[in-house]
């Protein structure tokens, strides 16, 4: 348990991500890696966490399995009111759709689809939205991260900073409560990734739990505590 925390109840509303004693084990034919070795950590609504370590200590394996992108060897996670554990595949996909919104370091935006269609997609996947909302929706968003006059446009066209914002309203448009973001300005000069922070510092400020996995070491001014990582636990 992170120090001077208490673990509250799992019906409180306000803890989003409850993470409790998980273990990530990776084996192959000749050994076993204990990626994550009893892991606890809770987040609320609105709190920004940066999750810092060592490369191998273990913060992009947590992330993964807080977006229910890969699942833990053993251990409880609980994200947005859901229990993950046993969920097949199909029902961890349509839970993250509208569970928990995802930023990465490289963008991942699809090249052949303008700035809209990209914010669009996970309303399509998810189908949470009707088709006429769709693109209104997406255009609310991209104003909201000041990219309204970009939405026409082919992703390579922008910056990288207007791209990650990009990255950021598509992952806020099906208004997940949790946003984890993996390395978020890992490719950004230092005046553009302070721009990023500004704005995933606004999203927490509007109520969404953001956890990100960062390198930057000045993060204090942005978010409300720091989670270090070593060797895959909780460093004291």
């Amino acid at each position: 348990m992170l120090s001077g925390m208490t673990r509250e109840t799992a019906t409180d509303p306000d803890v989003v991500v409850d993470v409790e004693k998980i273990v990530k084990t990776y084996r192959s034919a000749s050994a076993e890696f204990r990626a994550l070795d009893g892991i606890d950590l809770q987040a609320r609504r609105g709190e920004f966490v940066a999750v810092v370590g060592r490369s191998g200590s273990g913060k992009s394996t947590l992330m993964n399995l807080i977006a229910g992108l890969d699942q833990p060897t053993s251990g409880r996670l609980r994200v947005a009111g859901t229990d993950l554990e046993g969920l097949s595949e199909n029902r961890l996909a349509a839970w993250r759709g509208r569970a928990v919104g995802v930023v990465f370091q490289f963008f991942q935006l699809l090249p052949t689809l303008t700035v809209a269609e990209n914010v669009v997609l996970p309303m399509e996947l998810s189908r949470t939205v009707g088709v006429r909302q769709r693109r209104d929706r997406a255009l609310d968003m991209l104003n909201r991260v000041g990219l309204r006059a970009h939405a026409d446009k082919l992703p390579a066209t922008l910056s990288g900073g207007e791209q990650q914002r990009a990255a950021i309203a598509r992952a806020l448009v099906n208004e997940p409560p949790v946003l984890v973001a993996d390395e978020p300005t890992g490719n950004l000069d230092t005046h553009t990734g302070d721009a990023v922070l500004d704005l995933l510092g606004e999203v927490a400020a509007a109520g969404t739990c953001v956890l990100m996995v960062t390198h930057e070491r000045d993060i204090t001014r942005w978010v409300h505590r720091t989670v270090t990582l070593a060797d895959g636990r909780v460093a004291a």
